[in-house]
């Protein structure tokens, strides 16, 4: 059994296997192989969506009920059975039916994660650290993620299609073996009274986070703004595949995005603990509108020009990580450790909402526009996400709050 101390960094450990999706470089180009269209694409993934949205708050408040150890072993063994049925089906509905099994994988581990970490270090008081522990945490998760997306087309292109998803499934297996390993933290478990329901005491946690003036604006920022990340994301590679850019420069592109994402959670910590929240959402700000700029321009330039943009882009997806890692924080230290996996579910529904909606309406702009001026029309979005950013500037939230 692993230590109460050494928890936290097992878990990152863990996390990190799982985290390992070595397809991502060339998912696009794998689905296409699969029977799926670019617009189908944008489909499968805002339905993925949508299902951690309806799934979201129930387990985390499985998580809250129940352990969360055991929470985020079901999750994970739902992602190794989607990646299992992404490698012998294909089609539209069978491929959806693995990105539905991957919504459920996510949303038992999504906000659980979150609120079984800050749990560790709360029983050896050591909440204070939640930050930069978490910080870690997401950078260990994306050093896994570099190497596999850097490694994902090198075995997707010479050794067969389906490598890149087993090595997905061993090595997120090696994850849920860490986590059987970790110790549970009984005490963060919710007691209900008797004269309620299990649905009303979600419901009830769920309002109080919606309702919250400082709460529900650190959820909306996140949601909109992840909108457009995931467009950044995922259209990366339809530019790459409309401007005829080699396979081999895919695992190029999206290291770079994971590398991206190891940069922006390394430094979180220190960003969100020099500058506060006004200040971060000041550099999110402008990072957003600079990658919207080269989206929109990526293909329209110069053929060697198309890199710059796809640097912009790159550095414009991941930023989600300092957007999340920032309000993650300052949701937890203004929650109980009895409700905490189901606000951060409710925050990571919200999230999930916004970005389910927003890339099942790209389908028809990506099939009836096309991806330039698909980009055009997303960047509108830069409006809601600037309104909730002065909504938040104005607040001059700090990091700790005593509840």
């Amino acid at each position: 059994m692993i230590s109460l101390k050494s928890a936290p960094r097992w878990l990152a450990i863990s996390n990190a296997f799982v985290s390992a999706v070595f397809v991502l470089p060339v998912l696009m180009l794998y689905y296409g192989q699969k029977g799926i269209s670019t617009g189908d694409f944008f489909l499968i993934q805002g339905l993925s969506w949508i299902c951690v949205f309806l799934t979201e708050i129930p387990t985390g408040y499985i998580g809250d009920l129940f352990s969360r150890k055991r929470t985020l072993i079901i999750g994970t063994f739902f992602w190794i059975l989607g990646n299992i049925i992404l490698i012998y089906c294909s089609g539209f509905f069978l491929i959806l039916a693995a990105e539905l099994i991957f919504g459920i994988a996510i949303a038992f581990i999504s906000g659980t994660v979150e609120a079984y970490l800050y749990d560790l270090l709360k029983k050896r008081h050591k909440e204070q650290n939640y930050h930069k522990k978490f910080s870690k945490m997401e950078t260990i998760e994306n050093v896994g993620l570099m190497i596999a997306t850097l490694t994902g087309a090198f075995f997707y292109q010479y050794f067969s299609p389906d490598t890149p998803v087993w090595l997905s499934v061993v090595c997120a297996s090696i994850g849920l073996g860490i986590l059987f390993l970790l110790p549970d933290v009984p005490e963060s478990k919710r007691i209900v009274a008797k004269d309620k329901s299990k649905w009303q005491d979600i419901l009830d946690i769920s309002k109080y986070a919606i309702k919250h003036p400082e709460i529900k604006w650190l959820m909306i920022f996140p949601g909109v703004y992840s909108v457009l990340t995931a467009l950044f994301m995922w259209g990366s590679q339809s530019v790459m595949i409309d401007r005829n850019i080699p396979i081999f420069i895919f695992s190029f592109v999206v290291g770079l995005n994971s590398f991206s994402r190891m940069a922006w959670s390394a430094v979180s910590g220190k960003l969100l603990e020099k500058f506060h929240l006004s200040g971060v959402i000041k550099i999110l700000c402008g990072i957003i509108i600079l990658a919207a700029l080269g989206a929109c321009l990526s293909l329209y330039i110069w053929h060697v020009v198309v890199y710059v943009c796809l640097i912009l882009m790159v550095l414009g997806s991941s930023s989600i990580v300092l957007s999340r890692i920032a309000t993650s924080t300052l949701v937890n230290h203004r929650i109980k450790s009895d409700e905490r996996a189901t606000v951060l579910s409710v925050k990571s529904m919200v999230e999930r909402a916004f970005q389910g909606l927003g890339l099942i309406c790209l389908k028809p702009l990506f099939d009836g526009i096309g991806v330039g001026p698909t980009f055009m029309v997303s960047a509108l979005l830069l409006i809601p996400i600037l309104i909730c950013a002065r909504h938040l500037y104005k607040m001059k939230l700090k990091t700790m709050k005593e509840i």
